[in-house]
């Protein structure tokens, strides 16, 4: 990773030579091109945008699991890695030198949302998209929310940020971008999204495309968890109830629909991809083009240098009954929830899609609106939902009603934390709710809200010298 000085040099240098994204984007990426005989055809536009796709793959694979999990307690480092940076993150070491608390990849991809958003204007004004509308609508709208999603992430991560709306020109230009408070990174982020929704379809031809690319139920995915990361929780449930109502592209998993459990719809959303309950993923495939995620380095690395295995915390929330406890981890704590439980093939393990968005995400999150706006009955019920499939039994009103809202709070992220565990949720869960230092405090030390945010990797102030680092890291 580099800092955003640098960003054109991976795009033009790097990424030449990354993967490319999985059959469900069907033209080849791009990710270099000269402006001189770039943007002149509409097939164009549609390969840089496949491009911004392959930029996510390189910022996310494995970085999300790193971003959401390794601070939390659903892990713990596996004894014989030699992965010294899940170390540092799992004691509450975060430094500003770690190769993980740089932003660079995460600008690429804005950068590249950028200059499709710039570039297919100016293609729609020439004329190029005449009788293209809906073509023209989705390689925008697909941009618009590529760089809301990013820029939600990062200020999630490190808080306020240099906000670039413009597309870098070369990578000999002097990018001297002082931080935005996170308010107008806030407005940047919803203004993207209110772009993309007018213009997203809430599906795609072939159907395999509506779950790799961003849709208007993506978008409505991003608006739900911005909305409840602002504790704005009205405007929460209006958008997870557009998703939910969506019942054609969206439906719970079951894991009961086959003999053995890890054939079950529900063990497979994670080891084949693509489920009915699945929003938005992004999409790998080894095989095919050579698109690994790096979950298996990171997770299941079985017989191998896994970083994490499962934490004791998570392990003991599970009830004996819980089908869910046997598709996440076996007996030796090694993470198997995204791979295949017999025929393990470490060559052919290594495409697992990265899970950004699925139902019982976004349901789980609509609980903790309701229970914020004093419907804890109603929260409960989707709790009991996600119990009950998974064969546990349903909370009675006795098991709650006499809770205050912290506690039923504590319900739901109990539920949150078995049901979406592995999946890069949980710390920006305790984060949310503001239950991280109680909860890791026992566990790392964390002791200040300040240590939240990440650190700003110190190339990047190097390079950029109106860059402030956070202040606990000061």
């Amino acid at each position: 990773m580099k800092n955003q000085k640098t960003i054109l040099i991976y795009m033009l240098l790097l990424f030449c030579g990354l993967t490319a994204c999985k059959k469900a984007l069907e033209l080849n990426p791009i990710t270099e091109y000269a402006d001189a005989n770039f943007w002149k055809e509409t097939t164009q536009a549609t390969a840089a945008l496949n491009g911004a796709y392959t930029l996510l793959q390189a910022a996310m694979g494995p970085e999300g699991v790193f971003y959401g999990e390794a601070r939390a307690d659903n892990v713990s480092q596996n004894l014989t890695s030699l992965n010294t940076e899940s170390l540092n993150l799992l004691t509450n070491n975060v430094n500003p030198s770690l190769r993980i608390t740089s932003w660079s990849q995460l600008y690429a991809v804005v950068n590249q949302a950028n200059l499709i958003i710039k570039n297919v204007r100016l293609m729609n004004e020439k004329g190029l998209y005449a009788n293209k509308t809906a073509e023209f609508n989705q390689t925008l709208g697909q941009a618009y929310a590529l760089r809301a999603l990013c820029y939600f992430n990062m200020t999630r991560i490190w808080g306020a940020l240099p906000l670039i709306t413009q597309p870098l020109k070369d990578a000999t230009e002097n990018y001297l971008v002082a931080r935005s408070d996170t308010e107008k990174v806030y407005t940047q982020i919803e203004l993207d999204l209110d772009s993309a929704t007018v213009l997203l379809p809430t599906s795609y031809t072939p159907s395999q495309t509506t779950k790799a690319l961003l849709t208007a139920g993506a978008v409505n995915a991003i608006y739900t968890d911005l909305y409840m990361w602002r504790h704005q929780y009205e405007k929460a449930l209006t958008a997870s109830q557009k998703i939910i109502t969506n019942t054609a592209n969206y439906s719970l998993t079951s894991l009961t629909d086959a003999t053995a459990l890890e054939n079950t719809s529900y063990a497979r959303q994670f080891t084949h991809g693509f489920s009915t309950e699945s929003i938005f993923e992004i999409d790998f495939n080894f095989a095919e083009r050579g698109a690994r995620s790096f979950y298996i380095q990171v997770y299941g690395d079985i017989g191998f240098q896994p970083a994490f295995q499962a934490g004791i915390p998570l392990m003991t929330k599970f009830q004996p009954n819980d089908k869910r406890a046997a598709i996440s981890y076996n007996d030796r704590r090694d993470i198997i929830k995204f791979f295949d439980k017999t025929n393990f093939v470490r060559s052919t393990m290594d495409d697992k899609n990265i899970i950004m968005y699925r139902l019982s995400d976004i349901l789980l999150l609509r609980a903790e609106a309701l229970n914020q706006l004093d419907r804890p009955a109603e929260a409960i019920a989707i709790v009991n939902q996600m119990k009950v499939r998974a064969g546990e039994t349903a909370l009675q009103p006795v098991d709650y009603t006499s809770l205050n809202k912290s506690q039923v709070e504590d319900i739901i992220l109990n539920e949150r934390s078995k049901e979406l565990c592995f999946e890069g949720k949980r710390w920006f869960d305790l984060v949310r709710t503001k239950k991280a230092i109680s909860v890791m405090q026992p566990i790392n030390g964390l002791n200040n809200e300040d240590n939240y945010v990440w650190p700003i990797n110190l190339n990047e102030i190097r390079l950029n010298s109106l860059l402030k680092q956070n202040s606990y890291y000061q």
